[in-house]
C-alpha cells in the first residue's frame, strides 16, 4: 500500500473514531479543520460581540485582544470556578469565582512537564504519558486530542520542539507568530483554539490566574523567563474598577504594590 493510501485510511478511521466517540458536531468541526476551515473563531467574536450590544459587562476590544506582558513566576493558582478561555473572553464578573483554588504546580501534566524539563525524563517514564497510554488502551481520547501510541509520542516530540525553539529563539507570542492580531485570527476561517497564549483571568486584587496554557506556562518557568504575553479571559468586577478609576483619574489612590501591575500599565497615558 502507497504513503498516500495510508495516510487516507488513517484519516478515514481517525473520522470514525471522532464520529463514534464525539458526536456529528464534533465531527464536522474536525473535517473542516482539514482543509484548513473553522467557524468556531467567527462563533466566539460574534457571542463577544452580542455580549457588549445586550448590555453585559465586557471589557472593550482593546483589553480583550491586545496581549499583557507578566512575569511567569506570578501566575501560580487556578480560580475556584473554570470558565472557558474562548466563550467567555471579555467577561467581566462578580462573586467569589477568583478566589485561588488549586497551585498551577500541583498539575498533573505541569508536573511531568517539569520532570521533562528540568530533569531531562525520559517521556515514557513520565506519569502522564503512562496515564495517557492507559486511557488510549480503554479507547479514550486524551492530551490533546491523542487516540494512539503514536499520537502521544507524536504530542511529546512537538513539544520537546517547542521547548527548544523558545530556549533558542525566545518566546513569541501568537499574534506574532502569526503575523496578525487575535481579532484577526478568530475571523480568519482557519482559526482553531489552540491559537492563544497563556490564558489568564484576574482577580478583585489584581492576582493573575491560570486559566489555560499548560505547556507554554511550564516552559517559560523552567527557563527562568522575566516575561511572557498572556491573554486575559475574564476580569473581577473590582479589579475593572480599578483599572477604570486608573484610566479615568491616574493613579492616585492605587496602592503602591498594584502601580506597576501589567494590566494598567498604559491606562494612565490614555487619559492624559
Amino acid at each position: 500500500m502507497s504513503d498516500r493510501s495510508d495516510t487516507t485510511v488513517g484519516l478515514f478511521r481517525r473520522g470514525y473514531d471522532v464520529l463514534r466517540q464525539d458526536g456529528v458536531a464534533t465531527f464536522c468541526d474536525a473535517s473542516l479543520r482539514q482543509f484548513g476551515l473553522s467557524p468556531r473563531g467567527y462563533w466566539y467574536y460574534l457571542q463577544y460581540r452580542w455580549k457588549r450590544l445586550s448590555g453585559r459587562e465586557c471589557a472593550d476590544e482593546q483589553a480583550v485582544f491586545e496581549p499583557i506582558w507578566v512575569a511567569p513566576e506570578s501566575i501560580t493558582h487556578e480560580p475556584t470556578t473554570r470558565f472557558d478561555k474562548w466563550r467567555n473572553m471579555g467577561e467581566i464578573r462578580g462573586g467569589d469565582w477568583d478566589r485561588p483554588a488549586g497551585r498551577f504546580a500541583d498539575r498533573p501534566l505541569v508536573q511531568t512537564l517539569r520532570e521533562r524539563f528540568e530533569n531531562d525524563v525520559p517521556w515514557e517514564e513520565t506519569d502522564y504519558v503512562q496515564y495517557a497510554l492507559g486511557q488510549i488502551e480503554q479507547n479514550e481520547t486524551v492530551w490533546n486530542g491523542c487516540r494512539s501510541r503514536e499520537d502521544v509520542f507524536d504530542r511529546c516530540a512537538h513539544i520537546d520542539g517547542l521547548y527548544d525553539r523558545i530556549r533558542t529563539e525566545g518566546y513569541r507570542s501568537q499574534p506574532a507568530i502569526h503575523g496578525t492580531d487575535y481579532r484577526s485570527l478568530l475571523l480568519s476561517g482557519s482559526f482553531n483554539r489552540s491559537m492563544t497564549d497563556v490564558a489568564v483571568h484576574i482577580g478583585r486584587d489584581g492576582q493573575l490566574l491560570f486559566v489555560d496554557g499548560n505547556h507554554r506556562l511550564t516552559i517559560a518557568k523552567a527557563l527562568d523567563l522575566e516575561s511572557i504575553p498572556v491573554r486575559v479571559v475574564i476580569r473581577h468586577r473590582a479589579w475593572e474598577a480599578v483599572r477604570r478609576r486608573v484610566k479615568n483619574e491616574g493613579l492616585e489612590g492605587v496602592p503602591e504594590a498594584l502601580r506597576a501591575h501589567p494590566d494598567l500599565v498604559g491606562l494612565t497615558a490614555e487619559s492624559s
